[in-house]
């Protein structure tokens, strides 16, 4: 062979290689990319307003962040109408019955809804509109209260299968229990109420049906922690799949029998999940409760669960196990809700001058406010409502900081984003409010202030972290819908609440007292604010 020929050859080989490589180069990089292309999320709509007996402004907020921290879910929340906060006479019912005719959520926009809700009957069209989702498809998870709802709606109790309370009995469908000696699931069909459960505990879950893909990585046996176990719902009990019981002990006011708890029908083409679990936040800090919902709502969203099998030390089935309320996905070393605030760091700004009250305005009652020896001096007066200092400006998302010491005796507290609305009961203040009280009490704790709503934090297990007869440093942070409490140091509060003000005064309250009271003072000092920006 010539020279030419070889040379012609083996540049054409070099040719031939080079392409190869990059063919193979663009394949790998294609590969890759794909693999790390982020899937679109699933979009869940989570229906709440009204749930008698359980905190649904709690558990809404939990669940929500629950499913988004997964990094699986994008959730909106559909509340129904509520009722002027003057008319409410019963928190447990703040839904406007009267207003139903504007609640009409696009069901369509999601791929799964997950009902919080036990209120009003939707109107026809919203209803229509559900059935359409659920039969084209779409996947449903009841929790817990949720099967009290709707007890006259055909469609919604064929999809949960079984529900209680409602005027339910015998006409509503059978009781559905586990049979110890037959290992099987029985329908009862005996006369009786729909909807039962005896005093709040731990309970042991058992699973029934080992092979479906919601009880399949899960153990044979497992404690949830304090809650509701409900007994005596009665259904359709259509498609129904009875996936794990719970004993209901009559010593504590149960059934004495192995009760439903996870439970799975279809409707249609869609999928819906019903869990029985989940009656307040401290139920839903239960790893069985946050473990059973995670892998419910997939599997009603696409049919099995791709979530890791969990194993006999993450859910025991001598002690239940609990895990704090979960924070948001972005909460690291940035994340500006991390931590108590630093009092000390750039930025504050002084609401108070220690000299006079300049910046402060007098809202409601008759109590007196003064500067005396650099401190603001609050004093009761008898026959006086409630009354207010408040700050002439305004704050949405801010770091505050104070200290106060108050008379024995005397209720105090701090009002944050609240608001002075010449409609609203001809000014009256109302809004969130941080909660003075000496100890033992409910300080650090946010109370709803005129609105009728009451306690903010329904949770409220520490009572001491506030010093009687000495100055108390407060520090509360307001962020979005996330509230949090320090006294002295000690971490009071960590709630989420949409139903707040996002914007609005600080005000100073001096409580009022009865006739045979009093009088009682009230002092603050050292009251800073740091605006957070978004």
């Amino acid at each position: 062979m010539k020279f030419m020929e070889v040379t012609t050859l083996r540049k054409f080989l070099t040719l031939v290689t080079s392409l190869l490589a990059l063919s193979l180069l663009a394949l790998s990089t294609i590969a890759f990319a794909d693999h790390h292309v982020e899937k679109e999320k699933h979009r869940v709509l989570i229906v709440d307003g009204q749930n008698p007996y359980h905190p649904w402004q709690d558990s809404t907020p939990f669940m929500k962040r629950l499913l988004e921290n997964t990094g699986h879910y994008s959730v909106d929340v559909a509340t129904v109408p509520q009722k002027p906060a003057e008319q409410i006479t019963d928190k447990r019912y703040p839904a406007d019955a009267s207003r139903m005719d504007e609640y009409n959520p696009q069901f369509g926009e999601y791929d799964a809804v997950l009902s919080n809700y036990s209120g009003p009957d939707w109107n026809n069209e919203t209803r229509q509109r559900f059935v359409d989702f659920v039969t084209s498809g779409g996947a449903f998870v009841s929790i817990h209260a949720a099967d009290n709802a709707f007890p006259g709606w055909v469609e919604y109790n064929r999809m949960t299968g079984l529900g209680g309370w409602g005027d339910r009995n015998e006409k509503s469908g059978p009781y559905v229990r586990w049979q110890e000696n037959a290992q099987k699931m029985v329908l009862d069909y005996s006369p009786g109420r729909g909807g039962s459960h005896g005093k709040r505990e731990p309970f042991l879950i058992e699973v029934r049906v080992p092979d479906h893909p919601i009880t399949r990585g899960l153990p044979s046996e497992f404690m949830q922690t304090e809650d509701e176990l409900y007994g005596e719902l009665r259904g359709p009990t259509e498609n129904l799949h009875v996936l794990a019981t719970a004993f209901s002990r009559k010593e504590n006011g149960g059934t004495g029998e192995h009760e439903p708890i996870l439970m799975t029908t279809h409707f249609g083409r869609g999928r819906v999940f019903h869990s029985v679990l989940g009656h307040d936040l401290k139920a839903m800090s239960g790893v069985a409760f946050q473990q059973t919902l995670l892998r419910g709502i997939e599997w009603a969203l696409t049919g099995q669960v791709t979530l890791p099998d969990v194993s006999e030390g993450q859910l025991s089935a001598t002690e239940p196990i609990e895990r704090a309320v979960p924070e948001s996905p972005e909460s690291d070393s940035t994340d500006q809700t991390a931590g108590i605030p630093d009092i000390d760091a750039d930025g504050w700004k002084s609401l108070f001058n220690g000299k006079d009250l300049d910046g402060w305005t007098q809202r409601n009652g008759t109590a007196t406010y003064e500067v005396k020896e650099g401190v603001i001096l609050g004093r009761t007066a008898t026959g006086s409502p409630n009354s207010f200092l408040c700050s002439n400006e305004d704050y949405d998302d801010f770091e505050l900081t104070f200290e106060v010491k108050v008379d024995n005796g005397l209720n105090s507290g701090v009002q944050i984003r609240s608001k002075s609305l010449d409609d609203y009961k001809k000014g009256r203040v109302h809004g969130p409010q941080v909660e003075i009280e000496s100890a033992p009490g409910e300080a650090g704790y946010l109370y709803s202030e005129a609105t009728g709503r009451g306690w903010i934090t329904t949770e409220q297990p520490i009572k001491d972290a506030f010093k009687n007869d000495q100055f108390n440093r407060y520090i509360v942070r307001a962020v979005g819908d996330r509230f949090q409490t320090w006294i002295n140091g000690t971490e009071i509060a960590d709630i989420r609440d949409g139903q707040s003000f996002k914007e609005g005064f600080i005000g100073l309250q001096v409580h009022s007292i009865k006739a045979d009271q009093g009088p009682f003072e009230v002092r603050w000092r050292d009251i800073r604010v740091r605006p957070i920006n978004p």
